[in-house]
């Protein structure tokens, strides 16, 4: 049962027996018609949704004809909707994708970053190699924005700025998917750089479920199933090898396409259950946005019993203390769902 209700999603932090602390997570549900199926908390809390709609970000690129003119592959596609970690797998995807377009590492206007996995991070840091924008982990957008721009024979010089053309069009793929006009939305700089847009949650949501819908134009159709199909045969370009969207698409063999933004928000599309949701932690902390995510899916058959609990490390997370030992437990509050 799908709920309606005001009462957010709360996850519990649990030191010992007793609650330590807690995250109030807002969740709204919709489904390929565009209509909101359930809620818990206020479903028009204006928010960024941050990376969490990247897989809409995209559909500009596929549109621009970029794809066949510029000859990208489908790990190109995957990266342009992924924030990676920049793994060893993220930066050869990158730098291919760079050589094909003959980008240099300066036109990127993400600044320099240094990988999230940290193995890879320790092992740069062994080399005295130095943070690069290649590894920031929009790099893949960014060149997904420079690649449309070259396609339709824009400048791609200043890209990210707020009137650039490439961003005009970023703003009618969400207006139309988020059924809100973004030409007046009050909007941010996003941590890449480009322009981010103050939403309700409950339009994101829309956004992602009409990624389903059956009434989108032919052309946006086949682009959304490019970018889904993409994504399920790459998944561990859009996050990481140790990260939970990541792994809950490749277990889930794509049921399940799930994105993390910055600040607590997450985007699930349910293909199969013609099903989209959005969350954002009120507070922004991530360690809630898994534990709110994986419960959510459990709620809505994206994720089998059993998935769950082979997910545990981040369904349901243990509290350690500094010698490695279990001393509490992270999880959503009994009745929340």
């Amino acid at each position: 049962m799908i709920n309606r209700s005001r009462n957010p999603l709360v996850v519990e932090v649990l030191r010992g027996p007793v609650v330590e602390s807690v995250h109030q997570v807002i969740a709204v549900i919709a489904d390929d018609r565009g209509l909101v199926m359930g809620f818990n908390g206020n479903h028009d809390y204006l928010t960024y949704p941050r990376s969490s709609i990247k897989k809409l970000q995209a559909l500009p690129l596929l549109e621009s004809g970029a794809v066949e003119k510029l000859d990208l592959d489908d790990r190109m596609l995957a990266l342009a909707c992924a924030s990676h970690s920049g793994e060893k797998q993220h930066l050869l995807v990158a730098s291919q994708w760079m050589e094909k377009i003959q980008a240099k590492e300066d036109l990127l206007r993400c600044g320099p970053a240094w990988p999230r996995h940290e193995a890879t991070k320790f092992e740069m840091i062994r080399k005295d190699l130095k943070p690069s924008r290649i590894l920031h982990n929009c790099s893949g957008k960014h060149l997904g924005l420079i690649s449309a721009c070259l396609a339709l024979g824009i400048s791609p010089l200043d890209y990210h700025k707020w009137d650039h053309p490439i961003q005009v069009k970023i703003r009618k793929a969400l207006s139309d998917m988020m059924k809100i006009d973004h030409e007046k939305l009050p909007w941010g700089i996003d941590g890449c750089g480009i322009p981010t847009y103050s939403v309700p949650l409950q339009s994101i949501a829309i956004g992602m479920a009409q990624m389903l819908s059956s009434s989108l134009g032919e052309a946006r159709k086949f682009s959304c199933q490019r970018i889904f199909d993409a994504v399920r045969k790459h998944p561990q370009l859009i996050g990481g090898s140790d990260e939970f969207v990541s792994i809950v698409n490749e277990k889930t063999n794509g049921r399940v396409i799930a994105k993390a933004g910055a600040e607590g928000t997450y985007t699930a599309v349910l293909p199969e259950k013609r099903l989209a949701f959005a969350l954002k932690v009120h507070d922004g902390g991530t360690r809630a946005a898994n534990v709110a995510m994986a419960g959510l899916l459990r709620h809505l058959g994206g994720l089998s019993e059993a998935e769950f609990n082979t997910l545990r490390e981040f369904t349901h997370p243990v509290v350690k203390n500094s010698r490695g030992e279990s001393v509490g437990e992270i999880r959503l509050q009994k009745g929340s769902l």
